[in-house]
């Protein structure tokens, strides 16, 4: 399982690599570069499955990005 990813912010476009939770899922976290707020839009797990390269962990062990499924 990979917990390391790089999520881009949707504001400022800033790449940055983070250490993901690996039994939380984070609906939120605050961008390293520009201060705002990530947040994961209502149809994705969290911000990684929706800003990331890699999906969280918890959906890595899952195998998808629906939390419903």
């Amino acid at each position: 399982m990979l917990n390391t990813a790089t999520i881009v912010c949707p504001h400022c476009q800033h790449p940055s690599e983070e250490t993901m939770r690996v039994r939380v899922v984070e609906r939120t976290i605050r961008c390293s570069e520009c201060s705002e707020t990530i947040e994961a839009p209502a149809d994705k797990h969290c911000v990684w499955c929706a800003y990331g390269d890699i999906p969280c962990p918890v959906v890595q062990n899952a195998g998808s990005c629906n939390p419903y499924k």
